[in-house]
């Protein structure tokens, strides 16, 4: 789905975002939302040169802000890279809300 429309994802702030904080992102971007998850939302994101990266981002609708706090899982997926616990690095963390 190429910088159209998916739920959860508004390709005209996410690519520009993307574009800006992520070196070597060259959109157009492409979203598919990635099922099994129970919480956050997971969406793999693939640029015009293949490169694949992972996006995450609250539930839609009300949620508690605590529950799904996007920085503090930033902070600590961040802090545990730093170790020998096997975790994706983290790329940024854009605290734009809805």
């Amino acid at each position: 789905m190429s910088d159209a429309v998916l739920e959860g994802i508004n390709a005209e702030k996410v690519a520009p975002w993307f574009a800006t904080h992520i070196p070597g992102v060259n959109p157009p971007l492409e979203y598919q939302l990635i099922a099994g998850g129970h919480s956050n939302l997971t969406y793999s994101v693939e640029d015009q040169d293949q490169n694949t990266y992972v996006l995450r981002r609250p539930p839609l609708g009300h949620v508690l802000a605590t529950a799904h706090d996007m920085a503090r899982e930033h902070r600590i997926i961040s802090a545990v890279g730093d170790t020998d616990v096997p975790v994706p690095r983290t790329l940024g963390l854009c605290k734009i809300m809805r």
